[in-house]
């Protein structure tokens, strides 16, 4: 019989050198976009063995599936003509990426439970600083594939 504790990550073997901290997606969102940070959060929870890896995984296909919907209900206002002004088409995606971030905010403190715990009993963190450079010089090729303004605001 062995001593369990019931939110103890189980870190999956071979993956432990993809952990960072949580805040690491998050600054992923804000300056690369979600095409990165969406991604990222479920790699996190997957290489630190998150006890709550499905729900963290369902809250980025949430962010995910809420931002496509957002941003087709905003184009879809604009084109029936209820948002006209520049300014209230400006706080419409506004909305959009408040939601995204609230998401992933969310998605953040959920893991950093588990993160913690991880460090805890000794697992360690990646520094994220090249991953996020590299994300920054990807964003205009990722953001670029499409040049529907929808996937615009739902990638970046």
């Amino acid at each position: 019989m062995t001593y369990e504790i019931a939110d103890e990550p189980n870190p999956s073997a071979g993956w432990e050198n993809l952990v960072f901290q949580p805040t690491a997606p998050l600054l992923g969102m804000m300056w690369c976009g979600a095409w990165l940070a969406w991604p990222w959060y479920i790699v996190n929870a997957y290489a630190m063995g998150s006890p709550t890896l499905r729900r963290e995984a369902k809250l980025c296909a949430l962010g995910f599936a809420g931002t496509l919907a957002l941003a087709m209900a905003v184009f879809g206002l604009v084109d029936l003509g209820i948002i006209e002004s520049k300014l209230a088409l400006q706080f419409a995606v506004l909305s959009v990426v408040s939601f995204k971030l609230g998401l992933a905010y969310t998605v953040t403190k959920i893991q950093s439970r588990t993160f913690h715990v991880y460090t805890y009993y000794g697992g360690t963190a990646q520094k994220a600083f090249y991953v996020l450079v590299a994300g920054s010089y990807l964003r205009d090729l990722v953001l670029g594939v499409s040049s529907h303004p929808i996937w615009q605001v739902v990638l970046s």
